[in-house]
Parts: structure tokens; C-alpha cells; sequence
């Protein structure tokens, strides 16, 4: 796909845009709550601490929603100036072995998250103010580190698929 396909591709074929803009709804979620929180500082002199609460558990799904779409896009940390100075043809390996790696660290990343998750689990752990469970949050941060390595997978396959000639003109 080049990027006017890929643009034009329909949401459910591009999660990271739909899971983005969850993201963005749970961030103006907490924002508003902070608001609240504040006013009632203000002008009630009654904290709510249960705002943080609320953050404990929404922040890690919001972080984690933002990974698919930076990896569809392509707006993780590359290193290029090695690439730069051996040439496109010679790059080629190179960023797939980093593409790869991405993919295997991905997966180290969700099954420890899915192990967190179990632990808090069985821990019983809660949030401190309104005893909140913790482990919801960390299973779904390990089901959208999952995603994140499907999407780093077609990532991978897309960089082996692309034709040598093509990354030379590009």
C-alpha cells in the first residue's frame, strides 16, 4: 500500500485512528475530571480525591491506545544515520532487523504486561480512595499491547513486501 491507499483505508482497517481517538476521549474524560476536582477545591474546600483514582486507571489505556497509531504510521524512534550513509538499497536490511526486533520486543512487553495483569489480580489490588481494581486497567493495556504487535507484524510484512527498485526511487 503506499500512503494515499493507506490514508484512504477505512478506520477498521487502520485500528491506531480508532483507538486514537479513544484515546483522546479519555484524556478530555480525566481533564474534565480535574476540572471538577478543582472547582471543588475552590470554591467547596472538598478535594475529590477519587479524580486520581479515576487516573490511576484510565491513563495506562490511554498511553497504551496511542501505540498502534504510532506504529502504523511509522513515529516510533528510528535510528537512520547509518541508513543514510550506507544508501537506500543497503538501509533496507537494516530497518527491517529493526522492524523485527520492534515486533519481538512487543511481545516481550505484552506478556509481562499480561503477567502484571494476573498479579494484580490475584493480589486484589485496588486503588487507594475508592477501591478501585487495578487489574481491568493492565489487562487491557496487555490486549492492546497485543494489537500492537499485529499491527508491528503487518508493519513487518509490509517492509518485506516492498519491492527493492521502490525504496530506491522513494
Amino acid at each position: 500500500m503506499n500512503a494515499v491507499s493507506e490514508a484512504a483505508a477505512p478506520s477498521w482497517q487502520r485500528p491506531g485512528a480508532a483507538l486514537a481517538l479513544v484515546a483522546l476521549v479519555i484524556l478530555l474524560g480525566n481533564v474534565g475530571l480535574i476540572f471538577v476536582d478543582v472547582l471543588a477545591r475552590w470554591l467547596l474546600r472538598a478535594p475529590q480525591s477519587w479524580v486520581s483514582d479515576i487516573g490511576q486507571v484510565t491513563y495506562p489505556v490511554a498511553i497504551a491506545c496511542c501505540f498502534p497509531a504510532a506504529l502504523e504510521s511509522g513515529h516510533m524512534i528510528a535510528i537512520r544515520f547509518l541508513g543514510e550513509w550506507l544508501g537506500p538499497r543497503r538501509a533496507r536490511p537494516l530497518d527491517l532487523i529493526g522492524q523485527v526486533a520492534l515486533a519481538l520486543l512487543l511481545v516481550v512487553f505484552a506478556w509481562k504486561m499480561f503477567q502484571r495483569a494476573q498479579s494484580d489480580w490475584s493480589g486484589g489490588f485496588r486503588t487507594a480512595n475508592i477501591a478501585l481494581r487495578t487489574a481491568p486497567t493492565w489487562f487491557v493495556v496487555a490486549c492492546l499491547l497485543g494489537l500492537c504487535v499485529l499491527v508491528q507484524a503487518r508493519v513487518v510484512w509490509r517492509a518485506v513486501t516492498v519491492a527493492p527498485g521502490a525504496i530506491a526511487q522513494g
